[in-house]
């Protein structure tokens, strides 16, 4: 099998300035809207609403039957699983590397609220 290298695109300085000024007439016209979504893209679109909705005691399952109304089907795990991840910070900070002389804490902690203990570290 050979190796074939692609040839780096050129383009005149004509072709570019043709290139420049159709991006520039793009710019104030908003992107196209995708015509379907996917179930994680739905729930991070409204999950502004839902999430101030589940703050006013609605429950995870009333929320599955408003999804179910619009024609959206969704199970409670499912919509609990989303808004976990949605609600997580988006950066968590890394624990402190241990430094010389100090051994490695026993537990590690998987996710948040879910820990496994490590196995033994000889001193």
């Amino acid at each position: 099998m050979e190796n074939r290298r692609r040839k780096p695109q050129t383009l005149t300085a004509e072709q570019f300035e043709a290139f420049r000024t159709r991006l520039d007439e793009r710019v104030n016209v908003p992107p196209p809207q995708p015509e379907t979504y996917m179930m994680g893209e739905i729930v991070r679109g409204a999950y502004p609403q839902l999430k101030k909705l589940r703050e006013n005691g609605y429950t995870l399952k009333v929320l599955v039957r408003l999804f179910a109304e619009s024609g959206v089907v969704i199970t409670t795990n499912a919509l609990a699983t989303y808004m976990k991840k949605l609600g997580l910070p988006r950066e968590q900070p890394q624990p402190k590397a241990a430094g010389k002389g100090m051994v490695a804490a026993p537990i590690v902690e998987l996710r948040p609220g879910h820990f496994q203990m490590k196995a033994d570290i000889p001193l």
